[in-house]
C-alpha cells in the first residue's frame, strides 16, 4: 500500500501551540505517514497561497488541528489583517468541502490535541455532527482511532458472507397431493402422522 499523505492545518497562536503540533507531526512520520507541515517548507521563498493549494489537493487527508484561534478564523470572523495564511487555508478547505463534499467530507479530518476541546473545531466541520478525532496522547495509543483511518486499518473485518442455503425442497408426492385434494370430512380422535383426504376415498381409515 502506498504510504499515506498528510497536510497539517493549524493556527500559530502561540510557541506552545506550534511546538505541540510539531511534535505530533513528527510523530506521525515516525508512524509511516508522509506528513506537510509549513514548518518544514521553509527552506526557500514560498508562494504561501499556491503551496497550500498544491499540497492540500494532493493530500489524502487535510488534519485541522483544533484551536480557538482556527475556530473564529476558520469560520471567518477574525480581524481581516491577522492570520492572514490561516483564513487563506480554511477559506480553500470551505471552498473544497462546498464544491463536492462527498470527496472532501471524508478527507478533512478535525484533530482535538491534549488540551483542546471538541468546541475549538470550526463549525463547517460540524464539529458535534460528523466525525471527529481525539488525541489524548502522542503516541501510538492515543492516537489510535486517527491512525486507524489514515492507515486505512479497520478495528473490526468484515467477515465474509458464507454460501446461500436453499430451503430443504417439501416431497414431491405430499406437495402434489395437497394441490390436487383438499380435505372435505372432519376426522375425529388421535391422529399420528399427516392424514390428507381426497374427494374418493379408496380402502379403509383405522383410527
Amino acid at each position: 500500500m502506498a504510504v499515506p499523505k498528510v497536510f497539517v492545518s493549524y493556527a500559530h497562536e502561540s510557541g506552545a501551540h506550534k511546538a505541540q503540533v510539531l511534535a505530533f507531526a513528527t510523530f506521525l512520520r515516525d508512524a509511516g505517514i508522509e506528513v506537510v507541515l509549513d514548518a518544514w517548507s521553509d527552506d526557500a521563498r514560498q508562494d504561501w497561497y499556491a503551496w497550500a493549494i498544491r499540497e492540500m489537493t494532493a493530500a489524502d487527508h487535510v488534519l485541522v488541528i483544533a484551536s480557538e484561534r482556527y475556530r473564529v478564523t476558520g469560520d471567518g470572523n477574525g480581524p481581516n489583517l491577522e492570520n492572514r495564511g490561516l483564513q487563506a487555508e480554511a477559506a480553500l478547505l470551505r471552498e473544497l468541502v462546498h464544491a463536492d463534499r462527498a470527496t472532501w467530507l471524508p478527507k478533512v479530518l478535525p484533530v482535538v490535541l491534549p488540551g483542546h476541546t471538541v468546541d475549538e473545531i470550526p463549525l463547517f466541520l460540524q464539529p458535534h455532527t460528523a466525525s471527529h478525532y481525539l488525541v489524548t496522547s502522542i503516541d501510538t495509543t492515543g492516537t489510535e482511532e486517527l491512525l486507524r483511518v489514515v492507515l486505512r486499518r479497520s478495528r473490526h473485518l468484515v467477515p465474509e458472507a458464507g454460501a446461500a442455503r436453499p430451503a430443504p425442497p417439501e416431497p414431491a408426492q405430499v406437495r402434489d397431493a395437497l394441490e390436487r385434494a383438499p380435505a372435505v370430512n372432519q376426522i375425529n380422535g388421535t391422529v399420528h402422522g399427516k392424514v390428507i383426504q381426497a374427494d374418493t376415498i379408496i380402502g379403509d381409515i383405522h383410527l
